[in-house]
């Protein structure tokens, strides 16, 4: 069988990674022929990070080639999807022309997609985040209405696109347990141990981390051993602890997330985050680390609390938290094992291969 990714971006950004290019060599394995259709390829995808800094002119710049590439980009579907038998686009909006054209190739359609992408992460209402809201909010639900088939992160954008489409499964993640493997931690550490706070994302989810800003430093007053270290972003600065910021880079994350003890993710609760997969929890957990989040979305269907980790919804929890787990490094232990345990069992890879197979069979050539 023939199958047509188009993603939005290269192997370098999570969502396409984790939604398509990390099931190819399964795939692969299994006689599937695959091609790819990158909108924004790797060697471009620095532009990317252009959309989260306060630069306009570089911003615009950004997204009339982003604009560009997007009709080169439906261009060669049209081209390669006439002899594909199944096509699956991961989030990516064609305008108006390559739907209907789209459409009219005959060839079945998943669309999948890992963020509530029919909003916008954009909190003022400057003309990019109103065209941003007007392209999505028509967009997103005419690609599901010209799809056969739509793959969602969770329950929430779940529901969202059973409006416009019949059928729609929901991969959670996945996570590579065989790349981000177990690291178990030496529990005999004293007391006075240093113990590193964790966060990884990038610029655009850094003000998530702000959240608890004021909790932070109330930590750092508390605990001189304590530090944090922020993966992915190299604007975030404390008084009151020490705090070790770089850049993300694929082939030293998982390193790196070994490092931690402890991995947060607080985030606001808003139409955006609700529908955010939870990737940050995934990787903490299968490399066996506790994890303290806000109870906003999937993270409540991936932190047990008080089993695997914590949900904290107001600051008092996220101190208590925090104040837990920096003190006992026993619960730590524990807690990191049973989280990579639930990650093996409903989060990982292994599970979603075959099952993404499945789907995609099921809507294909008989």
């Amino acid at each position: 069988m023939k199958l047509l990714f188009v993603t939005q971006y290269g192997i370098s950004a999570a969502s396409s990674r984790t939604r398509v290019f990390q099931y190819l060599s399964y795939l692969k394995s299994k006689g599937y022929h695959c091609r790819i259709i990158s909108v924004i390829e790797d060697k471009s995808l620095s532009g990317a990070k252009v959309s989260v800094v306060h630069q306009p002119i570089r911003k615009i710049l950004y997204y009339f080639f982003a604009g560009w590439r997007t009709i080169i980009s439906g261009l060669l579907l049209l081209i390669h999807g006439r002899n594909s038998d199944v096509i699956f686009i991961q989030k990516v909006v064609f305008p108006t022309f390559f739907r209907t054209a789209i459409k009219h190739l005959n060839t079945p359609v998943i669309f999948d997609f890992d963020d509530a992408i029919f909003t916008t992460e954009m909190e003022d209402l400057n003309w990019l985040s109103r065209f941003k809201v007007r392209r999505n909010s028509s967009g997103v639900p005419a690609m599901l209405k010209i799809s056969k088939m739509a793959i969602v992160e969770n329950g929430y954008n779940a529901a969202f696109a059973k409006d416009y489409v019949s059928n729609v499964e929901i991969i959670t993640g996945p996570i590579d347990t065989e790349r981000y493997r177990f690291f178990k931690k030496d529990t005999r550490k004293s007391s006075n141990s240093n113990v590193v706070l964790g966060w990884i994302g990038s610029p655009s989810t850094l003000p998530y981390l702000y959240e608890i800003r004021q909790i932070l430093e109330s930590i750092g007053r508390e605990y001189s051993n304590v530090c944090l270290h922020v993966i992915g972003a190299q604007e975030f600065y404390l008084s009151q602890m020490s705090v070790a910021a770089e850049v993300w880079s694929i082939e030293t994350e998982v390193e790196k997330l070994r490092s931690f003890d402890i991995g947060i993710m607080p985030i606001p609760d808003n139409a955006w985050t609700r529908g955010k997969g939870g990737y940050k929890l995934l990787q903490y957990m299968a490399t066996g680390l506790p994890v303290i989040a806000s109870p906003v979305g999937v993270n409540c269907n991936i932190v047990e609390h008080g089993q695997n980790g914590f949900l904290a919804s107001e600051n008092v929890d996220w101190e208590k938290s925090l104040q837990i787990l920096i003190e006992d490094c026993e619960l730590r232990r524990v807690m990191g094992e049973r989280g990579r345990k639930k990650v093996e069992k409903k989060y990982s890879l292994k599970m979603s291969q075959p099952y993404l197979e499945k789907i995609i069979n099921r809507i294909g050539p008989s």
